[in-house]
């Protein structure tokens, strides 16, 4: 069985989350987004660079960093992260989904 990777926008003011599109790994999810502004100004790092996988803000024992947006129009902050297809069947989890984010500083 092969995995499948959802892109997960999740919106901070109205703290609701939007699936995007399904990849066959992390990697390919974390890439197809690299640049991309269609969700708002995607924000770079301390020293203005697009973020890397070795970026330090990322989820504990995450491979790859979140992406974050900004909404010029809403002033809205938006995240973006791939999280694994089966992770998101609330029908078999035992637990509601928590996604736990860090602040960004």
């Amino acid at each position: 069985m092969t995995e499948v990777w959802i892109a997960l926008l999740l919106y901070t003011k109205t703290q609701t989350a939007q699936s995007l599109q399904e990849f066959p790994s992390k990697k390919v999810c974390w890439e197809n987004y690299a640049g991309d502004q269609s969700f708002g100004q995607q924000l770079n790092d301390h020293q203005n660079k697009p973020i890397t996988k070795d970026y330090h803000f990322k989820k504990q024992g995450a491979e790859y960093p979140i992406r974050l947006f900004y909404d010029p129009e809403t002033k809205e902050l938006l995240w973006l992260t791939c999280e694994l297809q089966a992770n998101l069947d609330y029908t078999k989890r035992r637990f509601l989904l928590n996604i736990i984010l860090p602040t960004p500083a």
